[in-house]
Parts: structure tokens; sequence; C-alpha cells
């Protein structure tokens, strides 16, 4: 065992294979209880691959399709088909370089007719982000000569930002995934796997895991200067605190009326869509994101509540004591709901009828059941799906073994 009763895993073939196994589990799960819930409520559902990407083929879109097909399936919910698709384009795909990742739009107002129309931002927003990258605030050219090619940027893998529309917003942040490093025994408790660098990207890849801790951070991070660099690797897990997390952050802080966006930025991030982590978040929230997709969610977090909570948009000591108890409060809705979401998930796959899921799927899901029962707090509970997102992997390779495809 590992992430379910928390004993270390090492990065050997032996251990690394249970650890995969009770990432799989987790993660379907928590899966399999979003979707249902979700077909249950009439919620529009949409799961795309990257529209960008030319490496795409039809051949993943059917793939894309086999697996939330089966997922849907073994929900038991009569609900029209989610069709696999390719995530909309920001202006026709003519600009590589800036790109609409998602928006949410409140649960309450989603209509299918809704679900499929283009996204967009208003005038004011473009107008700010087209000055951030002219003036070169956001980002310094790595070649002046060369148009939209960016220092960093460009040789980054999901550079997404957040940002808030809205028109009382009059001079928009746009805030940067942040890397954050909590104590094992903080946030409702955490998975302590002892191994060097536990969550941080490449952690886990002997290629990598020598200059993981140097690697460069978005440019306009928020992120504490060196945090990583000068972290020892020891006593905290790393964790991802995504751009569209901070968006919905600050339109609760501030902007009640603003709608979230991602931006998607560099050419290589292609998924101009939410990962799984940042869907739960939403959905537990009340908002439905314009598109999802299932690259990866490694090591993804909610938002900070402990010594690191300074929220970007905090303009004082009092509003950021306010700002913090607004993170506290989003963090324990979407805790509830996930939670919520994994208990229903794994009591699908145990009373499953046999040679629905496969045999060690079943067997380690009884154990997840065991586990949940003996956490009595919801943030306990959620921390298993935090857990096994540290496990790191694709999220369709998951689900794909979680349903023994």
């Amino acid at each position: 065992m590992g992430i379910i009763d928390g004993r270390p895993l090492g990065l050997g073939e032996v251990d690394a294979r249970q650890a995969q196994l009770e990432s799989d589990v987790i993660f379907g799960c928590v899966f399999l209880g979003l979707l249902r819930d979700a077909l249950q409520d009439g919620v529009v559902l949409r799961w795309d691959l990257e529209s960008g990407d030319p490496a795409v083929t039809a051949t993943h879109v059917k793939e894309l399709q086999q697996v939330l097909g089966k997922l849907q399936d073994l929900t038991g919910v009569e609900a029209p088909r989610i069709e696999a698709g390719r995530s909309p384009q920001y202006d026709d795909g003519r600009v590589s370089q800036v790109a609409i990742a998602a928006t949410a739009r409140p649960l309450s107002q989603q209509a299918s007719d809704e679900a499929r129309q283009p996204i967009e931002w208003s005038p004011k927003v473009a107008s700010h982000i087209r000055t951030l990258l002219d003036t070169g605030e956001l980002m310094r050219p790595s070649d002046p000569k060369v148009p939209g090619t960016f220092a960093g940027i460009d040789e980054e893998f999901g550079a997404y930002y957040g940002i808030v529309d809205a028109a009382d917003n009059v001079l928009p942040k746009v805030i940067s995934s942040v890397r954050r490093l909590i104590p094992y025994a903080a946030e409702g408790g955490r998975w302590n796997r002892q191994v060097a660098c536990h969550g941080l990207i490449g952690y886990d890849d002997p290629r990598r895991a020598g200059t993981a801790r140097q690697s460069s951070k978005q440019a306009g991070s928020i992120e504490p200067t060196e945090l990583i660099s000068r972290w020892d690797g020891q006593g905290q897990v790393c964790g991802y605190c995504h751009g569209m997390i901070w968006a919905v952050a600050e339109v609760r802080c501030d902007f009640p009326k603003g709608r979230p966006f991602e931006l998607a930025l560099g050419a290589k991030t292609h998924k101009l869509s939410s990962c799984f982590g940042c869907s739960t978040f939403l959905h537990a929230n009340g908002y439905a994101p314009s598109s999802m997709h299932l690259g990866r969610s490694d090591s993804w977090v909610p938002l900070p509540e402990g010594p690191d909570a300074t929220a970007p948009f905090s303009t004082s000591k009092t509003k950021e004591i306010a700002d913090r108890k607004v993170f506290a409060g989003l963090n324990a809705t979407w805790a509830e709901k996930v939670s919520g979401w994994l208990t229903s998930g794994v009591h699908r796959v145990v009373e499953a009828p046999e040679g629905q899921f496969p045999a060690g799927v079943v067997k380690t899901a009884w154990r997840v059941m065991e586990a949940s029962s003996e956490r009595r707090q919801a943030r306990a509970v959620a921390n298993l799906f935090l857990d096994a997102l540290t496990v790191h992997e694709k999220d369709l390779t998951r689900l794909k073994r979680f349903v023994g495809l």
C-alpha cells in the first residue's frame, strides 16, 4: 500500500507500479463520481483534444471517445452521449501565441445551445492583453526582430494564465500558475512518499530529477523568488495552483459579476481547455468550463490557505485576511464535492458486475472505501485525490487502465 494507507513508496519498479494502481483507482473514482453527478443534473459536458497540436489525429479522438463512452455507461445514467471533440480556437487559430484556454459559466446559466458557442472576451480585456504583450510587461521578446516569440514561454509546456473579464476590472491582472510547498501535516494531511522533491514535476523521472528544481518559472509569476531552487526537497510536497483557480478566486473576492478565463501562451501550449483538477474545482463551485481535457493534472492543488496564501490581488493586510477566508470557503466546497465524488465512484466500482473493471481495480477500490471511511473530514478524503495526482501520468492513460481498455 502507499497513498491509501500513508506508507512511503519509492521509485523502483514494484513501488512505482503500486503507486500507479492506487493513483489510477482514486482518480478514476473521482472522475466517475463527477461524471455521474453532472449527467444526473443535466450539465453539458465537453471533453476535447488540442485544437492546435498537429500530432493529434482521428485515432486520438476515437480513443478519447471510447473511454468517455465506457465511463458514461458505467454511471448508469441515461443521458445524451458525450462527444469527444477539439477545443475551440481563438481568433480562428490565426493567433498561436495567445489563446483562450477556457472560460467558466455559472452552472445555473448553462444551456446546451450555449455550450458550443465560441468563447469570447471583452474588447477591453483583449486590448489589455495585447498591450502586455506588445510592451513586454508580461514577457520579454526572445528575438525583437521576430514578432510573437518570447523567452521561456515558447519552451514551456502548459503556460497558462488566469484573468478576470469584468466591467469594473479596470486593469486586469494576469496570474500564472504557482508552485506551492505544503507541509505534509498541513491542509488536512498529505501523503509523504518519502522521495526527494515529492510532487515537483520531474521528481519521478531520473532524466529530470537532478535539474527539476532549477527549471524556470513562467514570466510574471507571483511565485516567491527561488522558492523551489532553495528547497531541500524534504518535509513538504510540491503542488501547482493553476491560473484558472486564481481567476475564480479573484471573481469571488473582487468581481462577482466577472468571468474567469484561462489563457494559453506559447508555441507548445496547445490545450485550450481546463485540466481535470481545475474542472473539479470549477464544477464544485458552480461553474461549467467551456472545454475540458484529459492531458495532465500533475500535482494539481486548490488555493493556498496557510502562510503562502497572499493573494496577488490583495491590496492591504485587512483585505488579504478577507481574501484568505474566501479561499478557505472555495476549498471547503471543493473538498466536500470531491469527497462525495470519490465515495460515489468507489461504490460504482465495488458494486459493478464482475468483469466491468479489472480485478486489481476492484480490490483497490475496496481499500479506498475503507480508507475514506476512516478519514472523518471531507478535506482528508479529498486529499487522496491530490495525493494521487502526485503520481504523474496522463489522465487519459489513467482512465484507460481504470476501465481496462
